[in-house]
């Protein structure tokens, strides 16, 4: 091969390089201007250093060592690229904990013991069906499946403005089928005479849809810079036998957490909501009933209806399937928590039971979701879940300021992504890393380990039984009292800078 053919390969080769360093670069400057408000100085400055060696590799050009300035741009390319995949990764992630889409499913369903087996045996039969036109689930999807089967032809189908109503009357076989939520098991199976729904009826057709999640209307959280303002989270928890949000079961209100935090003062006040709580359901004309039954309608509905009874304008909602509980703290090695009494309950699958002793211990996954699920152990049932539930979340949140892994971090990234489901945008949930980073910080003077100064908030009240007319029975509920309410109230607004507190200014002593 001649000097002169060899020249031009190495000079063509020389060209090819160069571009692929430029398009590597403007792809790895891309993926750094994803991250947002993460250290904005540090990634300018690796912009800047990126330009800069492009710069340099142009110039190197035309140097006459053009073989060690190959084998340069060949590592760079490769630095490029790892550092694509990297950040898209952890991207990826976090871009995918809001889920932009729903998938719906709606079931038909009967009682086990009739003959129908299959949608060609329903014929002269009485169909249960809600009449809220609103609800992909319990009505669009179900009069597609209608229409498809042309169930109106031979069948009658009955209207309810209420599910358990309507679910009453199947089981009172005043009906023979009826439309539902395929997620029928996790919101009847806590309700009292439905306990055991999953074993009492059967599936006859079943039918999915998937639609992009209308954002919940929130105040950004971002101020000036970047700087997260106080802000309220309301955490939902969905008590679910299967791992996964992907069908975005409704949150049954078996956990209901509202949190206040500030970022300032890194104070954080915390409330359990109990799921019996009687109130008036926003979405259903303001009608009293359990808080957990506006669950049924979506998340608007339970924040909607949280607000009105707190007056506090919830920001964000976090909904978490109790079973990814287990992969999130089995990815941290496990919690320390101080349980309070022995408890037991069945496993994640529902199936071997699993038990945790009195005082304080480090827990695995399962045994943390005995801590979070048991409640009828327990003196006071739900209000006394809800406590431990913030005593989990508590010892959480210490152990993830304790992770130094990026490989524990990115499982508990896919984790927290496959089973949470919130209307945080991307951008919001980076701007987070500022806060864990002054949290760190704090730590640092810290001796006993709490880094955040969190309140939590008892809400008062009395447990009664009320009659319902959709079951004609009474069912076990809790009343509100009204003083804690407007205190809670109070306190939670004083942390979201919306209120002033009111200091003591007298002092009294008598020996």
């Amino acid at each position: 091969m001649s000097k002169k053919t060899k020249k031009k390969k190495t000079l063509k080769l020389n060209n090819v390089l160069i571009l692929l360093v430029l398009i590597s670069s403007i792809f790895l400057i891309y993926h750094i201007l994803l991250l947002g408000p993460i250290e904005p100085m540090i990634r300018y400055c690796m912009i800047g250093g990126i330009i800069f060696i492009n710069f340099l590799f142009f110039l190197l050009k035309r140097k006459k060592k053009k073989s060690i300035a190959i084998m340069m741009m060949i590592l760079f390319i490769l630095i490029n690229i790892i550092g694509c995949y990297s950040i898209n990764k952890i991207y990826h992630i976090i871009d995918t904990i809001n889920k932009n889409k729903i998938v719906y499913a709606s079931s038909l369903i009967t009682l086990n013991k009739n003959d129908i087996e299959n949608i060609n045996d329903v014929s002269q039969y009485k169909i249960g069906m809600i009449d809220d036109t609103l609800s992909v689930d319990n009505y669009i999807i179900a009069q597609e499946i209608i229409d498809e089967n042309h169930l109106e032809n031979d069948n009658e189908i009955v209207t309810y403005s209420d599910l358990l109503a309507m679910l009453n009357d199947l089981y009172q076989e005043k009906i023979d089928l009826m439309f539902v939520s395929s997620n029928y098991d996790v919101m009847f199976q806590n309700t009292e005479g439905f306990e055991n729904i999953s074993n009492d009826v059967k599936v006859i057709i079943e039918k999915d849809k998937t639609i992009k999640k209308e954002t919940t209307t929130a105040a950004s959280i971002l101020g000036n810079s970047n700087k997260i303002k106080p802000f309220s989270i309301l955490l939902m928890g969905v008590d679910s036998e299967k791992d996964g949000l992907k069908k975005n079961a409704y949150a049954n209100g078996d956990g209901l957490i509202l949190i206040t935090f500030n970022p300032e003062t890194l104070n954080v006040t915390m409330m359990s909501i109990p799921r019996d709580t009687y109130v008036p359901i926003s979405c259903r004309d303001n009608q009293k009933n359990k808080l957990t039954h506006a669950g049924w309608f979506g998340t608007d509905c339970m924040m909607q209806t949280i607000e009105n009874v707190f007056d506090i304008d919830i920001n964000y909602y976090v909904k978490v399937n109790f079973k990814g509980v287990v992969g999130i703290v089995n990815a941290l090695g496990g919690v320390t928590v101080d349980v309070p009494k022995k408890l037991c309950t069945d496993d994640s699958n529902r199936q071997g039971q699993v038990c945790i002793e009195q005082g304080i211990q480090n827990l695995n996954g399962e045994q943390a979701l005995v801590l979070a699920r048991n409640r009828y152990d327990l003196k006071l049932g739900d209000i006394d879940r809800g406590y431990n539930q913030q005593l989990l979340l508590k010892s959480l949140l210490n152990k993830l300021t304790e992770v130094r892994d990026v490989n524990t971090i990115l499982e508990v990234l896919e984790t927290v992504s496959n089973n949470l489901d919130t209307n945080l945008t991307t951008e919001e949930i980076l701007s987070f890393y500022n806060i864990f980073k002054d949290i760190l910080k704090s730590r640092q003077y810290q001796s006993n380990g709490d880094f955040l100064n969190i309140t939590q908030l008892k809400l008062n009240g009395i447990n009664k039984k009320i009659y319902f007319q959709n079951l004609n029975s009474n069912l076990w509920c809790y009343l509100l009292n009204e003083d804690s309410v407007k205190s809670i109230s109070k306190e939670m607004q004083v942390n979201l800078n919306l209120e002033e507190e009111n200091l003591i200014k007298t002092f009294h002593f008598s020996p």
